[in-house]
């Protein structure tokens, strides 16, 4: 779908004007209410992205995450998720720097290593575990599969450290 400035003022619910703190609350709400566990589609969280990169630059991530390389579910934690999110924040401490986290289902980060890219965790609960979904800028499947190994093993080693 191509957006115009007015769809993504339409699909953020914003008026010409809006601020940094406006347009972060207005795409929250969007990707709430676009996310597929309440009815919304992977193709509505896309194009809330799409809005906030047709906006500015995203209160959150430079440049707004456009999800085009992802790998889902990439792995699962058999803890629940305030537990899950504790381990990827230590994990993260060695990957890169966190640049928004928002207990326990949302982890943004700026990863070091396999390559300087957005990253962002979602946890999803799932059956006394957690589910931990990565959406990645841009890379190519191959350097997901690569972003998700490093989050395992840092995982992993947060887990037994």
């Amino acid at each position: 779908m191509s957006l115009s400035r007015r769809d993504a003022l339409t699909l953020l619910g914003l008026q010409e004007g809006f601020d940094a703190d406006e347009l972060k609350r207005a795409r929250r709400r969007a990707l709430l209410v676009n996310h597929p566990d309440h009815g919304g589609s992977s193709s509505g969280i896309a194009d809330v992205e799409k809005a906030c990169a047709i906006l500015g630059d995203s209160p959150t991530l430079e440049p707004t995450l456009i999800r085009r390389g992802s790998d889902r579910p990439s792995f699962t934690i058999d803890v629940l998720p305030v537990e899950a999110f504790e381990f990827l924040l230590i994990a993260a401490a060695e990957l890169g720097e966190v640049a928004n986290d928002e207990p326990p289902y949302r982890l943004e980060i700026r990863m070091h290593e396999p390559r300087d890219t957005w990253v962002v965790l979602d946890v999803v609960p799932d059956a006394g575990s957690s589910t931990i979904s990565i959406y990645a800028e841009g890379p190519s499947p191959f350097l997901v599969e690569n972003i998700r190994d490093a989050w395992v093993e840092a995982v992993n080693q947060a887990c037994l450290g």
